[in-house]
């Protein structure tokens, strides 16, 4: 992967976005699909952001800074598109443009259960726990993407961690 350089350098090659995007829009796809609870739209959701990038691609500072936009921008996705979904069931309209044949390997067993799992937990619990655990992002990174203090992402993650094992039955320091 290239280097994206240093925060006074900025990125401007499209080589540079594509080597990117190779190297993270899987886990951004994942990520969303986890805060949105589906992995159709995690996907659909991450090409968004992605092209949201692209566009400001010469603006990022390094690839951190890029990483993050691109992870704010599908969780906030994520969470418009929840809280429409939810909206929408909640008055008993149903979704026209959900597919109707279920993708083997997208639904998974595993993937159920942990969508089942991280579906118990509040939306800020969710994200905490997506941005932290799955992205490999720190209390501070996820709190630049979610807009909220390092300290209230590390509360909402103690909270979620703590829902999450015993929805799955995982015992404290096994869940790694």
């Amino acid at each position: 992967m290239l280097a994206l350089g240093v925060r006074d350098e900025k990125v401007e090659t499209t080589a540079d976005f594509d080597s990117f995007f190779r190297a993270h829009f899987e886990r951004v796809a994942r990520a969303a699909a986890l805060v949105a609870r589906d992995p159709g739209t995690g996907q659909d959701l991450a090409q968004e952001a992605f092209a949201r990038l692209f566009e400001r691609w010469g603006d990022m500072d390094s690839e951190d800074h890029a990483r993050n936009f691109a992870y704010k921008v599908a969780i906030n996705l994520a969470r418009s598109h929840l809280r429409k979904h939810l909206r929408l069931s909640f008055i008993g309209l149903a979704r026209s443009d959900q597919p109707s044949g279920p993708d083997a390997a997208a639904r998974s067993d595993d993937w159920l259960q942990v969508a089942g799992a991280l579906r118990t937990l509040s939306p800020r619990q969710r994200s905490c726990v997506v941005l932290v655990d799955y992205a490999d992002m720190g209390a501070s990174g996820a709190a630049r993407v979610l807009g909220m203090r390092a300290g209230t992402v590390r509360v909402h993650l103690m909270r979620g961690r703590r829902a999450l094992r015993e929805r799955l039955g995982v015992a404290e320091g096994e869940d790694r």
